[in-house]
């Protein structure tokens, strides 16, 4: 199920101040940290049920059931797009990423919902931004798409003011490709505080909660900081087989293999095999390839 989560949001603000509560008070009242508050109010995050269960005694709601009264219908079919979307990046495949942006503006055709729009709408120049970078090498350009798309929902954002404002799912998506992008066009040293920031801001139980962790944990190890590039790898590894939600695993156990041998551990193969495992699992054939000449060509080390 897909929702409207900013007018879900600004009902939630309305009950709220028509009690006479800040957020400061809910927060104390229902035991809710005051981020997160802020972060439903805003519309940046699909509150969990136990976090409604929660609020819904001192709001005097069924905020479970007013939640539904936002449910955006035909959703299915910008799901099936967005896995398929996710499997490609996933896997490395770049190239044919054209197919799932045709499909995604063929489906806007019939999308009257303004939110709904709107997450479509970031969702075509993100793929658009990695296109630019990844096939016609124009990390410039690929920047500008991806300011363009997190402007759509948060208007007054710059790479200067970027830690103002809360994110939902979507956004962290764009400023973790941001951070990427920043490490090619300034220093991995900037790069690094976006990450930081994203990982800072994303709601554990988030599906871009190992996305995050492996890209930290790379921007770790550029900068020869091994040790917090193991801490994420296990972070994003410990998510994935909690939730069997194993796409990252092939990139996140090849993260964690190259830290353990960076840093002196004995078990570094083991972790290794694991990434060509779930490469072969995955059928991400051109991913394990990769895995296997950069063990041999980069660090000495053979896994085939």
């Amino acid at each position: 199920m897909y929702y409207d989560l900013k007018s879900f949001g600004s009902e939630i603000r309305r009950i709220r101040n028509s009690l006479g509560l800040t957020q400061d008070d809910l927060s104390y009242l229902a035991s809710i940290h005051v981020d997160t508050i802020r972060k439903i109010e805003n519309g940046k995050v699909l509150p969990l049920q136990e976090t409604l269960d929660l609020l819904a005694p001192v709001l005097k709601k069924d905020l479970n059931k007013l939640l539904l009264n936002h449910r955006i219908h035909n959703y299915c079919a910008f799901e099936e797009i967005s896995n398929r979307l996710e499997s490609k990046i996933d896997g490395g495949e770049f190239k044919t990423l054209s197919v799932e942006l045709e499909a995604l503006k063929v489906l806007l055709e019939d999308i009257l919902h303004p939110y709904f729009i709107n997450q479509i709408n970031q969702l075509i120049l993100l793929i658009e931004a990695i296109l630019l970078n990844k096939k016609y090498n124009k990390p410039d350009k690929a920047l500008n798409k991806l300011i363009a798309a997190m402007k759509i929902t948060t208007p007054y954002f710059t790479l200067d003011n970027y830690s103002a404002f809360v994110y939902n799912s979507t956004e962290l998506r764009i400023l973790m490709n941001i951070a990427l992008l920043i490490n090619k066009l300034k220093s991995t040293e900037e790069s690094l505080k976006f990450m930081e920031f994203c990982m800072k801001s994303v709601e554990p139980n988030d599906n871009i909660y190992p996305k995050i962790c492996y890209n930290l944990a790379y921007t770790y190890h550029r900068l020869d900081m091994h040790e917090k590039a193991l801490k994420y790898s296990n972070l994003g590894i410990k998510y994935c087989i909690r939730n069997r939600n194993y796409n990252g695993l092939n990139l996140l156990y090849y993260r964690k293999g190259i830290a353990e041998y960076l840093i002196g551990c004995d078990k570094y193969k083991d972790s290794l095999k694991k990434a060509i495992y779930f490469a072969e699992m995955l059928e991400y054939h051109d991913l394990k390839n990769t895995f296997i000449i950069n063990c041999k060509k980069i660090y000495s080390i053979d896994i085939s």
